[in-house]
């Protein structure tokens, strides 16, 4: 599977989750897991799509906003899992 083919049904089977109320929400946060995803690695989204491991960082990203809605600022930390896919990727060495 290639981040392209992410689907919103595929997120909401990797989520476990049934139904169509939070739709519009998973799209959004699909959405900007990609966009998370490019800018951290500073690859473009036909870049990203050589990588097999990838859409697993964006599955896991989804994950991760979709369980911890809200911002707390006593940590401000990446899962690691996602840091080491996307640092072994990445293009911003900064």
């Amino acid at each position: 599977m290639t981040v392209s083919e992410i689907t919103i049904e595929i997120l909401k089977n990797y989520l476990r989750i049934d139904g169509s109320d939070d739709d519009v929400l998973l799209n959004h946060i699909l959405q900007a897991s990609i966009d998370y995803v490019c800018n951290y690695t500073g690859r473009t989204l036909e870049e990203l799509e050589m990588y097999n491991d990838i859409p697993l960082a964006v599955l896991c990203l989804c994950s991760q906003l979709y369980e911890n809605r809200e911002y707390t600022t006593d940590k401000i930390n990446i899962n690691p899992a996602i840091s080491q896919i996307l640092g072994s990727h990445s293009n911003n060495l900064l």
